[in-house]
């Protein structure tokens, strides 16, 4: 009876503590969206190949700045004083192999016209450049030279920059360049664009795209020679050179015939191919089957890499998953180094030739690291329900940096021994006052079943506190489509705004679904290469369907009043559901979205990359919001900058011109000089302010709601 009575006590003072907590959080303030994007976001993570010193760039509201810190006490250290949100990009981040120097890109991207991104409207418009910063913090930044990407020589002497189409040498700030360094480096026909020096720094690989083919070719520094490695009737990219500088590894990928574009939503088999430098005699040694590219081998990320120990590392997915595989440079058969229904992301070579990567190997919905070294054995570093990304390898591999985050904690540079173990948060070490952590709440995971059997994963964020009414609920559809929604905050920014905003809309009292639909990344090849997906049918919608439907049943939730927002590809579905379903999707919100595949079709955008053939526009079309704008009743809010490079301005353009003829409620919100990506921390603002006052006026959620 004593024991009965105890458990008794401690229920009743739990029960309590629940109801103080619950009473607390109703009382605290309404926090903003500003609160959850207060944290510096940091980008770009990269570390110096013979020195213990790592650098990134922390975006503070917009604002941002290089930073770097040095083993083993990792203590951050900023190395610019930029002050503005003005939208200009830091990236292309490169650390000489002493650590002694930071080249970076400062600017955005010219558009197809050449003129510059100019996201903050400066009267004087915009350039894109080369900067470098000595890492002692010395002294402030030193512009080198207009021009989009770099590549520090290995004495870190010299900087090669790609400027349009030529290549040109620089010297960096007070350092005396090698003798063969010159403005006019290289000036070939086609897009030319450094990808690696030879060790000892005599040779410079590159490639030269010249729209239909591209090839692979070896400047000698010294002989001001050129040699072409293997040259064919193929597109040639991502050169490696060999430990001992002799040989170079590369991808082909069948160059096609004309009028057949590149399609992201079918598979692309690639060879690997290495050449002699010295004559440029190539051969293949290892041929894909027809089910391993595409997506992969166009991404931006490295896909062939040659490892130290000799050994060729490359990307695949010709077992239906995508993960790294080990290779002999003479041939023979590859050997997967991860292993498991999981895929692979980014990766890092460590001095004793073990792969580090990022997967989902342990849960299909979270990120760790993992290692597998020379002998072929797996060892996970990181916690299984962290979100653990983007590793690199610190003084050889004695530590590893990564960027991690998990339901509350936004994304952070954090660090641990090779050994692994709790990543270390060490920028931003400390979160701001105003950042309401302790009032988030994880999302919960869920599968969905559409009509034609296909399972899906999505997330719940649900409101504090009991429901005194029912609620509103929205469903949330990604972009891509080949990404991954996480219930946690994503490491890429696009999607980490979007995570912000769910918190929000949960936190004002929403019921938000995150939906993983099909043709997403993360459950493997088959899942993202799903039959009839995007113009050729958008069998996604399904799910969207099936994520409506399972909010429907929800005895707390309001089926008259469920929404949908989201971003591209997200774009696209919203507008999908409020064409097709202005039944049961009552208000939308579409950023940048594609309306239009037949537009889509005729180029100037990644939307273009479907490669639909003219015998395919029909079916296109009526896979579009557009077809379906005569059923449209529900009221929509547009969202698109109008230098965006991915979905073309035209695409809101004319559907919100299309639907008000007809007398459907269109709100716009246009971003003049943004690009896809906002870059911009005012314009988030007002895209995540404009989102939520417009579901608040066409949603209203609980009380503020009148019950049927």
């Amino acid at each position: 009876m004593k024991g009965i009575r105890e458990r008794a006590r401690m229920a009743r003072i739990v029960a309590a503590a629940l109801a103080s907590s619950l009473a607390t959080a109703l009382a605290a303030p309404a926090f903003d969206i500003d609160d959850l994007l207060a944290p510096p976001q940091p980008e770009q993570l990269v570390a110096a190949a013979d020195a213990p010193l790592i650098a990134w760039v922390g975006n503070e509201r917009g604002v941002r700045n290089l930073w770097a810190a040095r083993a083993p006490r990792f203590e951050p250290r900023r190395l610019s004083a930029y002050d503005r949100d003005d939208g200009q990009l830091l990236s292309g981040l490169q650390l000489s192999r002493d650590g002694r120097w930071l080249v970076y890109v400062r600017g955005n991207k010219a558009d197809p016209s050449g003129q510059q991104g100019n996201p903050d409207g400066d009267p004087d418009g915009r350039e894109q450049a080369v900067w470098a910063v000595a890492t002692d913090g010395g002294d402030a930044p030193r512009r080198v030279a207009a021009g989009g990407a770099a590549l520090l020589s290995p004495r870190g002497d010299a900087v090669v920059v790609q400027q349009s189409r030529a290549l040109a040498c620089h010297g960096l700030p007070g350092v005396a360049p090698p003798w063969w360094c010159r403005p006019a480096l290289l000036n070939l026909r086609g897009r030319n664009r450094a990808a690696a020096f030879s060790p000892d720094g005599r040779t410079l690989a590159f490639v030269s795209d010249r729209g239909d083919r591209a090839f692979v070719g070896a400047l000698d520094l010294h002989a001001r020679a050129v040699r072409w490695m293997g040259p064919d009737f193929n597109r040639d990219s991502e050169p490696a050179f060999s430990p001992d500088g002799r040989r170079i590894a590369f991808l082909r990928i069948a160059a096609g015939r004309p009028q057949a574009p590149y399609d992201l939503s079918r598979a692309t088999p690639f060879e690997i191919w290495t050449a002699d430098v010295a004559d440029g005699r190539a051969r293949r040694v290892f041929a894909s089957d027809a089910r391993a590219g595409g997506y992969e081998q166009y991404n931006d990320a490295a896909t062939l890499l040659w490892a130290g120990d000799g050994r060729l590392l490359f990307a695949s997915e010709h077992d239906g998953w995508r993960r790294w595989y080990a290779l002999s440079p003479e041939g023979g058969a590859p050997r997967a180094l991860s292993r498991g229904r999981c895929e692979t992301e980014t990766v890092a070579l460590a001095a004793d030739g073990a792969l580090v990567f990022s997967g989902n190997c342990a849960q299909p919905d979270h990120r760790q690291l993992f290692a597998v070294d020379a002998g072929g054995r797996q060892r996970q570093l990181t916690p299984t329900r962290g979100i653990a990304s983007e590793p690199v390898a610190v003084a050889g591999g004695q530590w590893l940096a990564l960027r991690h985050a998990d339901a509350q904690l936004p994304t952070a540079i954090a660090v641990l021994p090779r050994a692994g173990g709790a990543p270390r948060r060490i920028f931003p070490a400390r979160l701001p006052e105003r950042f309401p952590l302790a009032r988030l709440r994880a999302p919960r995971a869920i599968e969905l079943t559409a009509a034609d059997g296909l399972r899906t994963r999505a997330f719940v964020f649900e409101p504090p506190g009991p429901a005194r009414a029912r609620r509103a609920a929205i469903v949330y559809v990604h972009g891509g489509p080949i990404w991954q929604t996480l219930p946690g905050w994503h490491y890429d920014s696009y999607f980490a705004h979007d995570y912000a905003m769910n918190q929000w809309l949960a936190s004002q009292g929403y019921v938000v679904l995150a939906l993983n639909f099909r043709s997403g990344t993360g459950y493997g090849q088959a899942f993202r290469l799903a039959a009839r997906q995007g113009p050729r049918g958008a069998s996604e919608y399904r799910d969207v369907l099936a994520a409506q439907a399972w909010l429907a049943a929800r005895a707390d939730v309001d089926p008259r009043r469920i929404g949908i927002h989201g971003g591209s590809f997200g774009g696209f579905l919203t507008a999908l559901a409020l064409a097709r379903d202005s039944a049961k999707f009552a208000a939308g919100v579409g950023r940048h979205g594609v309306h239009d595949w037949r537009e889509a079709a005729k180029g100037g955008d990644n939307s273009a990359l479907w490669g639909l053939r003219p015998d395919e526009l029909e079916l296109a079309w009526r896979s579009s919001p557009a077809f379906d704008a005569p059923r449209w009743r529900s009221p929509l809010l547009l969202i698109h900058g109008d230098d965006d490079r991915a979905v073309r301005y035209v695409h809101s353009l004319a559907l919100a011109a299309e639907l008000r003829a007809r007398g459907v409620a269109v709100e716009t919100l246009a971003l003049p000089d943004e690009d896809h990506v906002f870059a911009r921390h005012a314009s988030w603002l007002r895209a995540h302010r404009s989102t939520m006052a417009f579901f608040r006026r066409h949603l209203p959620t609980g009380e503020d709601a009148a019950e049927p």
